[in-house]
């Protein structure tokens, strides 16, 4: 009888010793993966953002998705959009944007598709009898995996009437199976405008895969 009670214990113990292991194994596995993708991705942690509460809960899969769908596609160069809007109040001036949008289709590594995503820029200037003045950037978003942040944009007139434009921007994830921790991702917008020929290009890489 004694030797049938100690073969149960037994059993009981291994069985918890066995789960312990497993989940132990689990959440290094989670862990170590996270890391790998921090690393590929040149993720940042952050302790705090303005509006952080708006910051999507996300998997770490699903914001791998996001930025995967980015490096495939940080060498298609898109072409720049212009149009005249309203909201300059100046003798004999308009204002134009030169608006630049980039559409995402993000996948996990399984090939599920997650929701379609959109970066958008709008560079807004003011051309005033053949001179042209620039009075900042707008950026927005089309995404409930993430929010989007970039402060204006360094621009440069080159020969010709030409100009040049770069920003470092960021995604801010909040990823749900890493303790609900916010991360942020540096995103570079480049490209450049030509309001004689009315014609310019762009492009969104990750910085962490360019350099």
């Amino acid at each position: 009888m004694e030797t049938i009670r100690f073969f149960f214990v037994c059993v009981i113990v291994f069985t918890f010793a066995a789960c312990s292991n497993a989940e132990d194994d689990h959440f290094e596995d989670n862990s170590s993966t996270f890391e790998l993708i921090k690393s590929l991705y040149g993720i940042e942690s952050v302790s705090n953002v303005a509006d952080a509460g708006d910051v999507p809960s996300v998997t770490a899969e699903e914001m791998e998705g996001v930025l995967e769908a980015l490096r495939q596609n940080g060498n298609v160069t898109h072409e720049c959009k212009s149009e005249n809007v309203e909201g300059y109040f100046g003798e004999g001036g308009d204002r134009q944007s030169v608006k630049m949008i980039a559409e995402y289709q993000a996948r996990t590594r399984a090939g599920a598709h997650l929701e379609k995503f959109a970066l958008s820029v709008s560079l807004n200037f003011n051309v005033d009898k053949d001179a042209v003045y620039y009075i900042g950037t707008t950026y927005s978003s089309s995404a409930d995996l993430f929010i989007w942040k970039g402060y204006g944009a360094s621009l440069s007139t080159i020969a010709g009437g030409g100009n040049v434009f770069t920003a470092i921007t960021h995604l801010y994830f909040r990823i749900s199976d890493q303790g609900n921790c916010l991360v942020k991702v540096p995103v570079d917008f480049k490209g450049n405008y030509d309001f004689n020929a009315g014609y310019g290009t762009y492009n969104f890489t990750l910085s962490h895969c360019h350099k």
